[in-house]
């Protein structure tokens, strides 16, 4: 790791998303506190989710075939500019018009979504070009640590900054924070070598179809890899539940969801300090299944343990059950799907992501609106269950190290 370190790339692109991440997290935590505190909050900041999780569906095929044809430098600084020129713009309409309007709340939370869904493929392709194979755990891990110490931060920050300044100067920070990271990465040394490699021109169902053959052809492999990302569809799911939780169950104020978001990054920066090197020692899936059980013990203190301690603890586990299990499918991602391919692969593996999270949201609402936060813990709680039970049956087709460069069949 201190090899990486000293690579002065390494060390741009993490000051770069860290710098980001802080002031997007920032702005992510604060405006679902915000909504909920007005009328019909709590649904409406359900359906908007809902929505763009389905905007984007439709989105992220196209963006994946354009990724797989451009340069991926290029993709990572344009998502810097529409961070900042959505956040601006809106911040500067508050400041003229001195109120902020809830379609201005919803309009910057789904262009908070939009960033990330345009920011994750492109670094996760780019690293994997840039960098040496034998790196790709470690970067893995060096990520994990940078986004969720940049996530930590931003929940610190807005647990403070929700209570004492107007949201239009969080605005601005975040706003501030997608410029510097524009900087930092510009001059990144970067040639697109998959462009190199002559390619018919195709549609992008084409492209979306190629990238489901591939993950068809490996049944139990892609059985896995998607079961695994059960915790992170819960985290999403979460993300809407949290603030609820901590308003209607814990009647706790907006300090606690905040140091809440810190409890969570805590877990992950573990996750990203240990789980490099436990995959040296350790096949990646069984990494991954411990995670996974990590992860559902966290859910089930949620649905059980209604109290703030049990809160913070809960979403250290949960920190370390998602990252963990997170940096072992990823490591694994990187070794085994080609690079030429890493788009569309992706693109395919986040439609369905997006799809399933989309069908957890409506659960999750209607089971808010009827019942209670805790209790939709509990659904998260036995569709995670499900999915390390599927999980364990197909473990055997992942490669026995991560560093494996063989796809398995």
């Amino acid at each position: 790791m201190k090899e990486l370190l000293r690579d002065p790339r390494i060390r741009r692109l993490l000051l770069a998303n860290i710098t980001g991440s802080i002031g997007s997290g920032i702005t992510i935590i604060a405006i679902p506190w915000l909504l909920i505190q007005r009328e019909h909050g709590e649904q409406l900041y359900g359906y908007i989710t809902i929505l763009s999780t389905l905007a984007l569906f439709a989105f992220v095929p196209h963006y994946g075939s354009w990724l797989d044809r451009h340069s991926r430098k290029t993709a990572m600084l344009a998502a810097e500019v529409f961070g900042a020129v959505t956040t601006l713009s809106m911040t500067a309409w508050m400041l003229v018009t001195g109120e902020t309007a809830t379609w201005q709340l919803l309009v910057l939370f789904c262009s908070g979504m939009l960033y990330y869904t345009l920011h994750f493929p492109a670094k996760f392709a780019f690293v994997q070009q840039v960098f040496e194979r034998r790196h790709y755990q470690q970067l893995m891990g060096l990520l994990e640590i940078q986004g969720q110490t940049a996530a930590m931060l931003a929940g610190g920050l807005a647990a403070v900054l929700l209570d004492h300044v107007s949201f239009s100067t969080i605005l601005l920070i975040d706003g501030a924070t997608y410029v510097v990271s524009w900087l930092v990465q510009r001059p990144l040394p970067y040639t697109a070598t998959h462009l190199e490699v002559d390619r018919p021109a195709t549609s992008v169902s084409a492209d979306f179809f190629e990238g489901l053959r591939w993950l068809r052809d490996r049944p139990a492999f892609t059985t896995f890899i998607l079961c695994t990302l059960a915790p992170f569809v819960a985290v999403m799911v979460g993300n809407y539940l949290f603030p609820i939780y901590v308003q209607n169950i814990l009647r706790a104020p907006a300090f606690v969801f905040g140091t809440g978001e810190m409890a969570f990054s805590v877990g992950a920066i573990a996750a990203g300090l240990v789980g490099p090197k436990i995959l040296v020692r350790i096949p990646p899936a069984t990494v991954a299944l411990a995670m996974m059980g990590i992860f559902l013990l966290g859910l089930a203190l949620l649905s059980a343990v209604p109290t703030v301690a049990a809160f913070y603890f809960a979403l250290i586990l949960l920190g370390l059950g998602n990252a963990g299990s997170r940096v072992a499918r990823g490591s694994v991602l990187l070794h085994v799907v080609p690079n030429a391919l890493m788009g569309r692969v992706n693109v395919v593996i986040g439609a369905l992501d997006r799809l399933v999270r989309t069908l957890m949201q409506f659960a999750a609402i209607a089971v808010v609106v009827r019942s209670d936060a805790a209790l939709a813990f509990g659904g998260l709680l036995a569709f995670t269950g499900l999915a390390l039970l599927l999980a364990w049956f197909t473990r055997a087709a992942l490669p026995r190290t991560a560093a494996s460069t063989a796809a398995p069949s």
